[in-house]
């Protein structure tokens, strides 16, 4: 296996893409999953990827997991109903990827009866599953939790862990716009509230509220 400084893991969505950039201000090659060149393969330094919090030998774009280890792991999450209504629109929009996440979280698959929800809604509900369950999956891995709203500021305590010297005030040059959805979506970027996911699953709905909690979200 070959061996990097920092892979940056977590649900799709989560700010990954964003990541990369601001850690490269401080002086690291971290690379993203996307699939256009340079980007689709593995940095001097390391990489931002949510398919790699699992070692599935074929992730649908960017490097395996299994082929790699890591000083150090970033477990990033992001403002759960944000995120969620992301992954709705667009990642789970690519048959690639939705299949990656079935195949590594069983649990975000839709039941035969769920499949007749409306179009919205069945969305809705995979990306809620999705983003309680690769939490979960990507926390095993991780070193630490890092909310990506709070990156900048954590940034000089992890450049501590990473024993890589910190530049202040360049990574507040970043584009917090930094995203791959502007290329594909050509509608509204949906946005929702709790409502809308309890009104399909009010089950997930309490885990994760109370994950999310955990993570230092709803107060």
């Amino acid at each position: 296996m070959e061996r990097r400084k920092l892979l940056i893991t977590g649900c799709g969505r989560s700010g990954t893409m964003y990541a990369s950039e601001v850690w490269k201000t401080q002086g690291l090659e971290i690379t993203h999953e996307n699939p256009l060149p340079p980007n689709g393969c593995m940095g001097r330094d390391g990489i931002a990827s949510w398919y790699m919090a699992v070692n599935d030998p074929d992730p649908p774009f960017g490097p395996s997991a299994s082929a790699y280890a890591f000083d150090f792991v970033i477990h990033q999450v992001r403002d759960p109903l944000k995120v969620i209504a992301s992954v709705a629109q667009f990642i789970l929009r690519d048959r690639r990827s939705r299949d990656y996440i079935e195949r590594n979280a069983p649990a975000t698959r839709l039941t035969h009866p769920e499949r007749s929800l409306p179009r919205r809604d069945r969305l809705l509900l995979q990306a809620a599953r999705y983003w309680y369950y690769w939490n979960l999956i990507s926390e095993q891995k991780a070193s630490m939790t890092i909310q990506v709203e709070h990156l900048t500021a954590s940034l000089e305590r992890l450049c501590r862990f990473l024993e890589v010297t910190y530049k202040p005030d360049v990574a507040e040059l970043v584009s917090r716009n930094i995203h791959g959805r502007n290329l594909y979506i050509d509608e509204p970027y949906w946005e929702i509230g709790w409502k809308d996911i309890a009104r399909i699953d009010a089950e997930i709905t309490e885990k994760i509220k109370e994950l999310a909690r955990s993570y230092g979200y709803l107060g």
